[in-house]
C-alpha cells in the first residue's frame, strides 16, 4: 500500500527533476513540513538522491527503478491494474500475500510486488529465481466473470500480452511463447507465469495471476542449474535496458486492456497474436505430466488451451506438462 513516503517520492517524479518545495508538498499531501522532511530522509537513506536546492525546495536527480508504490504510480496508465499496490522488500511469495489480500476483499487488479521471494514458485511447484533489484515478480488478482472452463485460457492471453510488450526493447524474432505458460527470448526463458484460483462452486471467487520476468543482468549470475535456460531482457535489449518498475508499468497497462477483452469477448481475438508468438507448432517434443511421458510433434493450441500433439498413437491432448524440445529448430 501506498505511504506517505511513496506519496513524496511519486510527486517528486512528477516533477521532472524540477525542485518542490516542502511548504507544497505539505500541503497537497495534507501533512506538516516535519512529516515531509521525514519521508525524504528515509528515501535517502533508502539510495534515493533527493537533492535540497536552497530556497526552491527537493528535487529527485534520478529514480531507482525500484518496485515500489510510489514510482510505479507515478508511470501507471491504467484504471484500475496497479492502482491498490502492496510492495514487500521481502517476503515468501507475491502469490501468497495475494491470496491473503484477496481473501480480506482486495478489489481487482490489485497488485503485490517484491523486490526477493524466499519461496518464488512457478508451476508444479518448481522454485523461482529473480535477483533482488534486477528482477520483476508480481501478482495481480482478477476476478473475472465469465465461465469456470475459459480461466486457464487467461494464461496464454497473460503471455501474449508479456511477450507483445517486451516486443518494445527486443527485435521481434528473438520473442516466442511456450505451451502453456513461459515467454522465451532467443529461445531461453525470460519469463514465467502462474494461474491460482479460489472457486465456489462453479463460480470463480477470485484468480491471481504472478510473473516472474528476469530483467537487468545476466544468467552468469543465477544459479547453476538456471543459467543455461535463462535469459534476461537486458541480453536482448536494442538500446538501455529499461528497469523493473517501466517493465511493470508497460506490462500492466498492456495486460488490463487484454484482460477486459477476453472478459468480454473471450480467447478468439487473441488466436491470431498467439499464432504470430507461438513457434512450437512442427517440433519434436517430450511433455512429461503426471501420466507419465509422451513424445511427439506439436500441431498447435486446442480450443480449450489443451496441446495438441501428433504421436506414433494418434493425436493426444496434454492439458498439463513440463515441455522439453527433442530437435532443434529448423
Amino acid at each position: 500500500m501506498a505511504t506517505l513516503v511513496d506519496s513524496v517520492l511519486k510527486a517528486l517524479i512528477e516533477a521532472g527533476g524540477e525542485p518542490v518545495s516542502g511548504q507544497e508538498l505539505a500541503a497537497s499531501l495534507g501533512v506538516t513540513r516535519a512529516a515531509v522532511w521525514k519521508s525524504v530522509t528515509a528515501l535517502r537513506e533508502e539510495g534515493y538522491v533527493v537533492e535540497s536546492v536552497h530556497g526552491l525546495g527537493y528535487r529527485l536527480a534520478g529514480g531507482k527503478g525500484t518496485l515500489r508504490p510510489g514510482e510505479l504510480s507515478a508511470l501507471l496508465g491504467t484504471k484500475t491494474f496497479g492502482r491498490h499496490h502492496r510492495h514487500y522488500a521481502a517476503t515468501n511469495s507475491t502469490s501468497r500475500r495475494a491470496a491473503e489480500w484477496a481473501e480480506g476483499g482486495a478489489p481487482e487488479g490489485a497488485l503485490v510486488t517484491a523486490d526477493s521471494q524466499s519461496a518464488g514458485r512457478g508451476r508444479l511447484g518448481r522454485q523461482w529465481f529473480g535477483e533482488p533489484g534486477e528482477s520483476l515478480a508480481m501478482t495481480v488478482i482478477l476476478r473475472p466473470e465469465v465461465e469456470l472452463s475459459l480461466a486457464p485460457l487467461l494464461t496464454f492471453v497473460a503471455a501474449i500480452s508479456l511477450a507483445e510488450t517486451l516486443l518494445g526493447w527486443v527485435e521481434g524474432e528473438a520473442v516466442e511463447v511456450k505451451w502453456p505458460n513461459d515467454v522465451l527470448l532467443g529461445g531461453r526463458k525470460v519469463a514465467g507465469i502462474l494461474l491460482e484460483s479460489r472457486v465456489e462452486g462453479v463460480r470463480i471467487d477470485y484468480l491471481s495471476l504472478g510473473v516472474g520476468v528476469n530483467v537487468l543482468g545476466t544468467p552468469a549470475r543465477f544459479p547453476e542449474e538456471f543459467r543455461e535456460s535463462a535469459a534476461t531482457l537486458e541480453e536482448f535489449s536494442k538500446a538501455d535496458c529499461p528497469a523493473p518498475v517501466e517493465v511493470l508499468s508497460a506490462y500492466l497497462q498492456r495486460l488490463e486492456g487484454d484482460y477486459f477483452l477476453f472478459s468480454s469477448e473471450g480467447f478468439g481475438p487473441f488466436r491470431e497474436r498467439w499464432g504470430r508468438l507461438f513457434r512450437m507448432a512442427g517440433r519434436e517434443v517430450t511433455v512429461v505430466s503426471r501420466g507419465g511421458e509422451l513424445r511427439g510433434k506439436v500441431l498447435g493450441l486446442a480450443e480449450d488451451g489443451a496441446l495438441e500433439l501428433e504421436t506414433g498413437g494418434g493425436i493426444k491432448r496434454i492439458l498439463a506438462g513440463d515441455v522439453s524440445f527433442s530437435t532443434t529448430r529448423k
